[in-house]
């Protein structure tokens, strides 16, 4: 993959989303962050990035040599491909997904197998063919507060 020509993705087939964001994650997705050749690309841009990986409904991951089983509102990710394409260092994308969760944007399960994110400010979303899907992987305490 060629760093210099890498297109951020974008959510598709999604009508709407409805997401809870804290004070301090409205700022830092209001922000820019620098890749390793001093370019800097929109926070917002990142995150959709990561919320174009999620799965709509139940299913196998594509793109993966060791592809898991997906719940709608869970993605499979690799730091080394994330690094690749965002170009930047492996540990900066292991900082960065730590900051989203500390500031509870994603949630991420490690292994040596396969590495999932869920998105805990994800409360719902709704599909191009108006259906309106509750995010399942985040518990429903969670969702009410």
């Amino acid at each position: 993959m060629d760093k210099e020509t890498y297109s951020f993705m974008c959510p598709s087939g999604i009508a709407s989303f409805s997401f809870r964001f804290s004070d301090r994650a409205m700022q830092w997705l209001c922000g820019t962050t620098t890749d390793d050749n001093g370019r800097e690309t929109s926070n917002f841009t990142l995150f959709g990035d990561l919320l174009a990986r999620m799965a709509l409904t139940d299913g196998a991951a594509k793109g993966f040599h060791r592809p898991l089983m997906l719940s709608a509102g869970q993605a499979q990710y690799s730091e080394e491909q994330l690094s690749s394409q965002w170009n930047m260092g492996r540990k900066r994308i292991r900082n960065l997904l730590a900051t989203l969760t500390d500031m509870g944007l994603i949630d991420t399960c490690r292994s040596r197998v396969a590495s999932v994110m869920t998105f805990p400010c994800l409360l719902q979303w709704e599909t191009s063919k108006n259906d309106n899907i509750d995010n399942s992987v985040i518990p429903h305490k969670q969702r009410e507060e």
